[in-house]
């Protein structure tokens, strides 16, 4: 079981389904659409359900599971997409956990490409690089969506490169997160964190 497939999951749902709306899935069905092991699927929905009381349950972030008539032989999942998706703290900001796993390896991979190459890059560049970092090809329909979200929420943002072509850009609340989130994640470790993302990488 892999955490990865559980990111792959969840973009999978939120793109299938409009804010509000609920749907019936067989884990059959999700595996045929994303190369995900129907076994891993029923696995995953059963965590976010609390059907195995020896692990912790798993959160599906802007999302609802239940079994659907669990009476029955056949196993279902009802999933709903909630309508509330963007968790806003007291000063109006968003949360680096508002966002979901894959728009956070997303954000990381804007970044990443700017630290190292000077540049923004391009929604093509972006998919090769989260498609290297899961092990498998990512898809638009995974990439798009999530950026578009990402742009509204004011973390990335776009600037036409031609007619046809946007750059991907970070902008200084994804830097503060993702340093926020550095910081968090040395201070767990138990390591002193001595360059700052947020400020470009200059050192404090």
């Amino acid at each position: 079981m892999s955490y990865n497939n559980l990111d792959t999951l969840l973009a999978f749902l939120r793109e299938d389904l409009e804010p509000g709306q609920d749907r019936i899935y067989y884990a059959k069905n999700i595996s045929n659409r994303t190369d995900i092991d129907g076994k891993e699927v029923g696995y995953w929905f059963s965590r976010a359900v609390g059907l195995y009381p020896q692990w912790d349950s798993v959160e599906f972030d802007g999302l609802e599971v239940e079994r659907y008539r669990p009476e029955t032989k056949a196993t279902r999942w009802r999933v709903t997409r909630l309508e509330e998706e963007v968790r806003l703290v007291a000063d109006g900001g968003v949360r680096w956990l508002d966002l979901t796993g894959f728009q956070q390896q997303l954000v990381k991979a804007v970044i990443e490409f700017e630290n190292e190459e000077r540049e923004s890059p391009y929604g093509v560049q972006v998919k090769r690089s989260l498609s290297e970092w899961y092990g498998h090809e990512v898809t638009n329909a995974q990439i798009y969506p999530n950026i578009d979200d990402l742009v509204e929420m004011d973390v990335l943002d776009r600037e036409p490169l031609d007619r046809r072509t946007n750059a991907v850009q970070s902008t200084p609340l994804a830097r503060q997160m993702l340093a926020g989130e550095a910081e968090h994640m040395a201070h767990v470790a138990g390591l002193e964190l001595t360059e700052a993302v947020a400020d470009g990488g200059e050192e404090r």
